[in-house]
């Protein structure tokens, strides 16, 4: 092996002896190498115009060099749950056989293959890239810096499509994945997961099965117009978090039914603080006349800051039905209850509430039918116990230990 140093940054190179950088037609290679290498005393030294000097002999404002080689196509990615197959046309797909999949000699490069994209507004123009395997990557340019503007970008673009009517699951921050546009038609992950596995054919056999033979498929098309819809609603309503409806939905369908709670009603309130100011206060003249003398009321001018209070003017107006309203009203409560007492709420309330938030998101909105009215709210598994259940045996080791 030999060794060269880049001489921006002091960082050593090992090359195979057959190997010569300085011919290598590879950027990522430095084009500051040089063959004399200059050994680091220790840890106390850093790297200064060309040479290793003593940490405290540095100039004031010292920063360690950075090199001169791009880091290519960076991108925060996110997959989408449950394991999906994105089509571009209804011709598209891998028809991964069983065979294929049991000899593991199915070519699994073309899950990374980038197979549309999403406009994302932002400054820099670069879009959102999608790849078969349902990875959604965002570039780590200017606009999403670190991991939690990534992160909270990818929510967006989750959440658009959960308004648009596809199920998505929320993305925790320590879930946001490290990639790159690779190869320049492909989306390579360095973290490690089930999809990074799939698709370098190291998976194990039983992970395979579920994701290569029956994913959910979604088509292009169906993603672009449900993305397109959900830009709409969050872009309309500055006071609106895409995070919590998602954090909400998510909870809800694994039935973590305080999450939901808390989460859903976030929403509620951010919708109800948009419909207040907008179709309330901006249209009270234009109300009948038992509108204004509600409002009037010694007893509800001394609660107009309160949601429940705006809750019964908004109905009051009609700007939501009142069907909404008693629902809203006894999530309100529940939520009191979760908050103050530590009362779990049941599903059955969590789904009721569910049920008329399509109403007000497409009243703030201006939009709709939301797609979002497609996604019931049901739990993602059956969450009952077996009929008949026997537990001898576990009783016995039990006691044996």
């Amino acid at each position: 092996m030999k060794e060269y140093q880049d001489t921006e940054t002091g960082m050593v190179y090992a090359f195979e002896d057959d190997y010569d950088p300085f011919r290598a037609n590879n950027r990522n290679i430095p084009k500051t190498l040089t063959a004399a290498v200059k050994p680091k005393p220790d840890d106390s030294h850093v790297w200064y115009q060309n040479t290793w000097i003593k940490q405290e002999d540095a100039p004031a404002g010292y920063t360690p060099p950075i090199s001169g080689v791009p880091s290519y196509n960076p991108a925060w990615m996110a997959h989408l749950r449950p394991c999906s197959a994105v089509h571009r046309d209804a011709f598209s797909g891998l028809n991964v056989t069983l065979d294929q999949i049991n000899a593991n000699s199915y070519d699994g490069s073309k899950l990374a293959e980038v197979v549309t994209l999403l406009p994302l507004g932002n400054s820099s123009g670069i879009p959102a890239l999608v790849s078969y395997d349902g990875a959604i990557a965002i570039p780590q340019c200017g606009d999403f810096p670190t991991r939690v503007d990534g992160g909270r970008k990818l929510n967006e673009i989750l959440c658009s499509l959960l308004l648009g009517g596809v199920h998505v699951e929320v993305l925790r921050s320590e879930e946001v994945v490290i990639g790159a546009l690779h190869d320049k038609t492909s989306l390579f992950a360095y973290t490690p997961s089930l999809h990074a596995t799939l698709r370098l054919n190291w998976a194990a056999p039983t992970d395979r099965f579920g994701p290569l033979m029956h994913p959910r498929i979604l088509m292009a098309d169906e993603m672009h117009k449900a993305f397109h819809q959900g830009q709409h609603v969050i872009q309309s309503m500055v006071s609106f978090s895409p995070f919590f409806l998602l954090s909400g939905y998510t909870a809800m369908v694994y039935r973590n039914n305080s999450d939901a709670l808390n989460n859903l009603w976030i929403t509620v309130e951010q919708l109800t603080e948009h419909l207040w100011g907008e179709q309330y206060l901006k249209n009270r003249s234009s109300f009948p006349a038992y509108v204004a003398k509600a409002h009037s009321k010694p007893k509800i001018k001394k609660t107009l800051g309160r949601i429940s209070t705006k809750h019964k003017l908004l109905c009051l107006s009609n700007i939501f039905s009142k069907d909404c309203y008693r629902v809203l009203t006894r999530a309100r409560r529940k939520r009191n209850e979760l908050a103050h007492e530590g009362v779990v709420p049941d599903a059955g309330l969590i789904e009721r509430l569910w049920s008329v938030l399509p109403e007000l998101i497409e009243v703030a909105s201006g939009t709709r039918p939301l797609g979002l009215r497609r996604l019931s709210g049901g739990a993602v598994e059956n969450w009952d116990i077996p009929a008949r259940t026997d537990f001898d045996e576990w009783v016995n080791l039990a006691e044996a230990l």
